[in-house]
């Protein structure tokens, strides 16, 4: 996932890693900070221009 190409897989996959981290908290519960490769990917994948204005809607302030 998140190779060259941007797939259905990384579009799939995302939210989950995103909110397992982010609204559930369970990072520690999982060991999050034990896989840096996927940290790695979850930031490039937010660091995506269209991720980005996604994750923006609706417009905030």
């Amino acid at each position: 996932m998140m190779g060259d190409t941007y797939t259905i897989a990384d579009i799939a996959i995302f939210p989950w890693v995103r909110n397992l981290v982010g609204f559930y908290e369970a990072g520690d519960l999982v060991g999050f900070s034990e896989f840096r490769n996927v940290k790695r990917v979850l930031d490039a994948f937010v660091a995506r221009p269209a991720v980005a204005r996604g994750l923006n809607i609706p417009a905030r302030g």
